[in-house]
């Protein structure tokens, strides 16, 4: 079924659940096949994620040259080549200047439940990264540079003052958050836990026990990500 595609809606702000694929069979295949319907009925689309159009489990469809892929429960299993790249936001219908990795492998689950893992090129990473933060309740708007008329008008010197000037700001950002997480100490415990995870997954870390991620780390991360939104604004 071809579903509208949300634009404003509770769920494109929220983090998107884990779900039990293999015990809710009969939803992952009705979800399979709405994304992949209205997937087709968008062509401008690259990737389309559940909470888009109206379901709160974490999963999203890509669309690849000749057939579309859909990934639930996806977690990144490896990242790598961190640079600034260009993308267009659905949202928005805006670009935006954003880090984004080039050299990404997500781990995930298929429309049976089963594993499966797929390292993507320098083309397909940033996409699946932006799908990945969209499934987070996370969009370029609330991180990216705003390309303006004025800045492709600008010269290389001047375009890149500005891109200094924004790695700057997304710098001071992260360290007075990471300032103020760490003096409170209810929530600095749970920090710690969620920088150790990312770690993990980079491979910066090879032990192989890592705290999991609870319920209530799960509405800490969510309170997170709203407090970025925030501060941003």
């Amino acid at each position: 079924m071809v579903l509208e595609i949300l634009k404003d809606s509770p769920l494109l702000n929220e983090r998107s659940i884990e779900w039990n694929v293999s015990e809710n069979s009969d939803m992952a295949i009705e979800l399979v096949q709405n994304l992949n319907d209205t997937l087709k009925e968008n062509p401008d689309r690259s990737y389309l994620c559940a909470n888009e159009i109206g379901y709160p489990n974490r999963a999203f469809i890509l669309r690849f040259s000749d057939e579309s892929r859909v990934f639930m429960n996806p977690i990144f299993q490896h990242r790598d080549n961190l640079r600034l790249v260009r993308e267009y936001d659905p949202l928005t219908k805006k670009q935006f200047i954003i880090p984004r990795f080039t050299d990404v492998t997500i781990c995930f689950q298929n429309s049976i439940g089963k594993i499966e893992a797929i390292k993507f090129n320098e083309i397909a990473s940033p996409i699946v990264s932006q799908a990945m933060d969209c499934i987070e309740g996370v969009h370029s708007s609330d991180y990216g540079l705003e390309i303006s008329p004025d800045f492709d008008q600008a010269s290389p010197e001047e375009q890149q003052t500005v891109l200094n000037a924004y790695l700057q700001s997304l710098q001071e950002f992260m360290a007075s958050l990471d300032k103020d997480l760490s003096s409170d100490q209810e929530t600095k415990k749970e920090w710690d836990s969620l920088k150790f995870m990312r770690a993990k997954i980079n491979g910066e870390i090879q032990e192989d026990n890592s705290p999991k991620l609870n319920r209530k780390q799960k509405r800490w991360f969510e309170k997170l990500v709203k407090k970025l939104k925030r501060r941003k604004k």
